[in-house]
C-alpha cells in the first residue's frame, strides 16, 4: 500500500516509536503494578500488571495508526485521503494521544510525587486542539467531522459547520493545556469538557440553522 510522507505522517512514526523507546529504557525501573487509569483530579485509581504495559504503549496506539491508514478505502465517496496531509494531522492527534498517555502512565510510575493529572491535561488540550487544526478543513465524509443531517445534505453548510466548529475545539483545546500549566488541573478539565459539549451544541445548532437558510433559497427560487 503506497502511503504518502508528509511531516505530519513522520511525526506520527514518531510519537508511535517515542512510548516503545521509552518503555525499553525505564523497563528494569518500573513497578510491579503502573497507572493507567484516573480520575477528574488527576489521582491514579486504575492499575496494569508491569507484564501487560505493552498493550497500552504498543498495540494501542499501532492498531489506531493501522485503523487510519484504512479508514479511507471504506468510504463510499473517496474523500478521506490516507496521502492527504491533512489527515495525517488527525492521524497525529490521536496517535499522539494514546502515545502520550503511554508516556505518562509510565512517568507518573516512576515519579509518584509528579503533580497529580497536569501531564494527562496537556495531553488532552492538545489533542483536542489538533482536531479542531484537522476540522476545519475536513471533507464531506461519513467518518469523521461533525456529521449531522444538515450538514451532510450540502457541501456548503459542511464547509462553514466545519471552520466554526474546528476552530471552537481548536480553542478549547489549547486554552485547557495552557490552564493546565498554570493552575490546579479540575479548572483545565472542566474547560476541556465545557468546551467540547458547547462546541458540539453550537454546531448542531449553526447547522441547521444554515440549513433553514438554505432551503428558504431554494423555495425562493
Amino acid at each position: 500500500m503506497k502511503t504518502f510522507f508528509s511531516i505530519w505522517h513522520l511525526l506520527t512514526l514518531l510519537a508511535l516509536m517515542l512510548p516503545v523507546v521509552y518503555l525499553l529504557y525505564t523497563w528494569n525501573a518500573l513497578p510491579a503494578q503502573i497507572p493507567t487509569h484516573f480520575d477528574i483530579s488527576g489521582n491514579a485509581n486504575g492499575y496494569t500488571d508491569k507484564a501487560n504495559i505493552w498493550v497500552v504503549c504498543v498495540f494501542l496506539p499501532l492498531s489506531t495508526y493501522l485503523l487510519f491508514l484504512f479508514i479511507p478505502r471504506f468510504d463510499p465517496k473517496q474523500r478521506l485521503d490516507a496521502n492527504n496531509p491533512n489527515y495525517h494531522k488527525l492521524m497525529l492527534a490521536f496517535v499522539g494521544l494514546l502515545s502520550g498517555i503511554s508516556v505518562y502512565c509510565l512517568y507518573v510510575a516512576l515519579h509518584p510525587a509528579v503533580k497529580p493529572g497536569q501531564g494527562m491535561a496537556v495531553v488532552l488540550g492538545l489533542f483536542f486542539a489538533l482536531v479542531g487544526n484537522y476540522l476545519t478543513t475536513v471533507q464531506p465524509n461519513y467518518f469523521v467531522g461533525f456529521k449531522t443531517p444538515w450538514a451532510l445534505e450540502f457541501p456548503r453548510i459542511w464547509a462553514r459547520v466545519h471552520r466554526l466548529g474546528g476552530r471552537l475545539f481548536f480553542a478549547s483545546g489549547l486554552l485547557s493545556a495552557v490552564l493546565a500549566l498554570l493552575f490546579p488541573v479540575q479548572m483545565a478539565t472542566v474547560v476541556l469538557l465545557v468546551g467540547a459539549f458547547a462546541s458540539v451544541a453550537v454546531v448542531y445548532w449553526y447547522s441547521y440553522w444554515l440549513y433553514k437558510k438554505e432551503m428558504q433559497a431554494v423555495q425562493a427560487e
